[in-house]
């Protein structure tokens, strides 16, 4: 991991891969109930293949248990299983806190994805250190700003389940503004951390995304929610931190380069 300065090795990204998909692939599985009467046909169809689906969630679990055990410390298996009973108990368990706390799922899901940078350290015994709080802060916000924004394309089928989501409690242009706010403080808080060395300088161009977020937040004022530019909007969010590693690449090479 570039900016924590650790190198990441493929055993603890397929650790991630295979422990998200069970997350994943359950969840699905277990909200068809809750689709069906909105999508009846869908519903139908998938439930033909779900012996399938059950055996593939036993297949991503096994391999995702064999690899912690095999790879791990003791302190990584008891850390790793947490992270995945968080995320498989969100479907069964903490699901109802979503129609009785505003935002919950948003920042239920951005911590259990933040809490994965804190996985880092405890996977490779490196001490969690200032670098590693003021990050995961950093991305703890980037999640919930993102979390948020894709629930805009949800909001008929929110308020039919009566889930209180932010989108839903603000309103469409206040909760835009409410995410306009929570970028900002995110990058400020970063152009602080920068300012004060706690992190890296080359970190600094991660405010291209601050930019890209900004658009992307004012082109969602401007259109409606079947419009065909924001659907794709949401591909390009959910996909954005594919680049993370790239563009600190960029900002690195260009820090040595004109040191």
């Amino acid at each position: 991991m570039m900016l924590l300065d650790i190198e990441i090795h493929w055993e603890f990204i397929s650790i991630i891969y295979f422990g998200t998909l069970c997350i994943y692939n359950y969840d699905y599985v277990r909200s068809l109930h809750i689709d069906y009467n909105d999508n009846t046909k869908r519903v139908k169809h998938i439930q033909k293949y779900l012996s399938f689906r059950l055996l593939v969630l036993i297949i991503y679990g096994s391999i995702f248990f064999s690899f912690l055990i095999y790879f791990s410390n003791f302190q990584s298996i008891i850390f790793g299983t947490v992270l995945l009973l968080i995320g498989l108990l969100y479907t069964d368990v903490f699901k109802r806190g979503t129609k009785k706390f505003v935002g919950f799922k948003n920042i239920y899901t951005s911590l259990c994805f933040s809490m994965l940078l804190l996985f880092v350290p405890v996977y490779y015994s490196y001490k969690i250190n200032m670098l590693f709080l003021v990050f995961f802060v950093f991305i703890l916000l980037q999640f919930i700003v993102d979390t948020s924004f894709c629930d805009l394309k949800d909001m008929y089928t929110d308020k039919k389940q009566d889930l209180k989501t932010l989108p839903l409690y603000f309103g469409k242009q206040k909760f835009l503004l409410f995410l306009h706010i929570l970028n900002a403080v995110s990058f400020l808080m970063l152009s602080v951390a920068i300012a004060t060395g706690v992190v890296p300088l080359f970190s600094l161009i991660l405010l291209l995304f601050f930019l890209y977020r900004f658009y992307y937040i004012n082109k969602a004022k401007e259109s409606t929610g079947s419009d065909r530019n924001i659907q794709k909007l949401y591909a390009f969010v959910d996909g954005e931190y594919f680049f993370w590693p790239l563009v600190l690449s960029i900002g690195k090479y260009f820090m040595i380069t004109l040191m």
